[in-house]
């Protein structure tokens, strides 16, 4: 078993590449322990024009929409990453019916579309270089072209939030055991036209002990900084409740005293990034007793 962050072998600063070909279904499985399901719902990459048999028009209705149109009129963002994995869905559900779902168009929903996070030249090379890309010709005011992040799930249905002061125990999720279920799910990843790397995905491990979610939004500019955005989420074995732990780790590549290796792959440079922000909260079913 890997470490309780990266879960298993993924890929260094290579783009995705999908199993799927762009005609296969969306293809999903489901795995239930005690009183949640795990669903997982895998498909190929969204294409960059409407991919509806009959044009999408602003009469469409929105059940009708192909993905590409439906994320133009709901996203306020001028373009979209180069990779982005619309059917792609980790999905949490208690058996009384809420739910906690992870997808792009949610976590995409969270970028700022008015401002970028990070104000440097990189930004307007990048913008430059995607001039006359189809869907950016709109692209006249600065917005977050890195798409940062800081979705933490979304949840629906008979589910509540409420303060807590536990947490995950991360040095108990080092302990090898069984892995009953696993999967990877990839929402969206860009190279930043060569300048970095902004990569959005979902892992979950389900084990005897519970089961452990990994939201990762990982950011890195070249010769600028990385950034992590991390959500991790566990239920111990017959809890209807999820601890969740979300931060923001980031330092200067300058500051970064390992290999060019290292900052690359986002499984090792976490550790090595000072936390700048921390929410801890807990998911509870709403018939459940807190415990």
């Amino acid at each position: 078993m890997k470490d309780q962050n990266s879960m298993s072998q993924s890929p260094t600063d290579t783009k995705a590449d999908p199993t799927e070909t762009k005609t296969d279904p969306p293809d999903s499985e489901d795995f239930t322990f005690g009183d949640w399901t795990v669903r997982v719902t895998k498909s190929h990459i969204m294409g960059s024009q409407c991919e509806a048999e009959e044009t999408c028009t602003a009469d469409t209705t929105p059940e009708h929409l192909c993905n590409f149109c439906r994320y133009e009129r709901e996203l306020s963002l001028p373009s979209l990453p180069d990779m982005v994995f619309a059917d792609n869905i980790l999905q949490l559900r208690h058996r009384e019916g809420g739910t906690i779902t992870f997808c792009a168009l949610d976590a995409l929903r969270c970028v700022n579309p008015k401002e970028s996070s990070l104000q440097v030249a990189h930004a307007a090379v990048w913008r430059e270089a995607r001039a006359d890309c189809q869907g950016a010709q709109k692209v006249v005011e600065p917005y977050d072209w890195t798409y940062t992040t800081n979705f933490r799930g979304t949840l629906a249905g008979a589910l509540r939030t409420e303060a807590t002061t536990e947490r995950i125990d991360l040095d108990k999720l080092k302990v090898r055991e069984e892995i009953k279920f696993y999967s990877e799910v990839y929402l969206y990843d860009d190279e930043l036209d060569d300048n970095g790397c902004t990569r959005c995905v979902a892992k979950v491990r389900v084990m005897p002990s519970g089961i452990f979610v990994v939201f990762r939004h990982y950011l890195r500019v070249d010769q600028v900084l990385v950034r992590i955005n991390d959500t991790r989420l566990y239920s111990p074995a017959g809890a209807s409740h999820f601890l969740r732990e979300s931060s923001t780790r980031q330092a200067a590549i300058s500051d970064l005293r390992v290999p060019a290796s290292v900052y690359t792959n986002p499984d090792i440079v976490w550790q090595h990034l000072p936390v700048v922000e921390e929410t801890v909260d807990k998911i509870c079913a709403a018939g459940s007793a807190s415990v």
